[in-house]
């Protein structure tokens, strides 16, 4: 069955015995109390109590060298959970390290803990459920916050290692090891990769594939605008060269809107205008090689005429 718990009223409560009993001295006696205790006043458990403690503000202290507390979970009935679990103040060997941690005895891991120092905020819950990781007023369901260069690291045990960085270059995706930014978005939504671009066209993602006359396009494209521009963002010291999204989609229907440019698109659009130019150039040289071969047969013609009168 389950084991019952301590009523807690008024200040705190004795943990199974009475810890003032360690500042009388060695000597320890052992207490069973089988009924609801109430302790109206501070309480101190642990060897290091002495008979003037002071508390201050606080109404239990644990005080010991070596100092931890056990929720020993008595549970036997089957389908009850009986994890026990352990808080532990600091390592308890020489050299050990000041932490505070959450411990699954029954498992034998710490899932959390907290080393001494550790600045305020370390780690903040919100009354809206947001993590502050250095902040207390996260604004995200996750919000990281530093002083400066605020990282994410994404570590694979015995593989790659990722880094997303916010610092004066913008955001950036980084392979740890390279001397390379992979991705890096800037201020001014202008996104630079370090290697190549790659979009998803497999015919297997596609519906409503419908083909178009290349000759069409070529004149479309022969009537696009392309001027040379600066972003507002940059300023007029960086230019561009391009079309203007409105044109573009004015002349091709292609995108969700008429104020971005799928680089997929645009590069669709000149692969079928070359073709359409193919078309024309292979139209031509039809042409030339007719009147090529009408000017040989032209040619043999006068020369027969030539030869004919040379007879005479």
């Amino acid at each position: 069955m389950r084991k019952m718990g301590f009523e807690i009223r008024g200040l705190t409560m004795l943990f199974l015995g009475l810890g003032a009993l360690a500042a009388l001295g060695p000597a320890r006696a052992q207490e069973v109390i089988a009924d609801t205790l109430i302790v109206q006043g501070d309480l101190c458990a642990g060897t290091d109590c002495s008979s003037t403690e002071g508390f201050g503000l606080d109404i239990l202290k644990i005080k010991h060298n070596n100092t931890k507390l056990l929720f020993d979970d008595s549970s036997t009935t089957a389908g009850f959970p009986a994890t026990d679990w352990r808080l532990t103040a600091n390592d308890s060997t020489s050299g050990g390290v000041n932490r505070f941690s959450l411990e699954d005895v029954t498992a034998g891991t710490v899932p959390l803990t907290i080393r001494g120092a550790a600045p305020s905020n370390s780690l903040f819950v919100s009354n809206l459920g947001r993590l502050g990781l250095g902040t207390a007023t996260p604004d995200a369901r996750l919000d990281i916050e530093a002083a400066s260069n605020p990282d994410l690291r994404l570590t694979t045990t015995g593989g790659d290692v990722w880094r997303l960085l916010n610092d004066s270059l913008g955001f950036s995706t980084i392979l740890v090891g390279t001397a390379f930014r992979a991705v890096v978005v800037d201020a001014a939504g202008n996104m630079e990769i370090h290697g190549m671009l790659t979009e998803g066209s497999s015919r297997d993602f596609k519906t409503d594939i419908v083909p178009l006359d290349p000759q069409t396009v070529l004149q479309r494209v022969a009537a696009l605008p392309l001027p040379l521009w600066s972003y507002k963002s940059e300023g007029p010291s960086v230019r561009h060269l391009g079309p203007m999204a409105q044109d573009f989609y004015q002349a091709f229907g292609l995108g969700p809107n008429d104020r971005h440019i799928a680089p997929g698109d645009q590069a669709g659009v000149a692969l079928l205008a070359v073709q359409g130019l193919n078309q024309v150039v292979a139209e031509k040289d039809r042409q030339i090689a007719e009147l090529a071969a009408r000017v040989a047969a032209l040619e043999k013609v006068a020369q027969a005429l030539v030869a004919a009168r040379g007879e005479r």
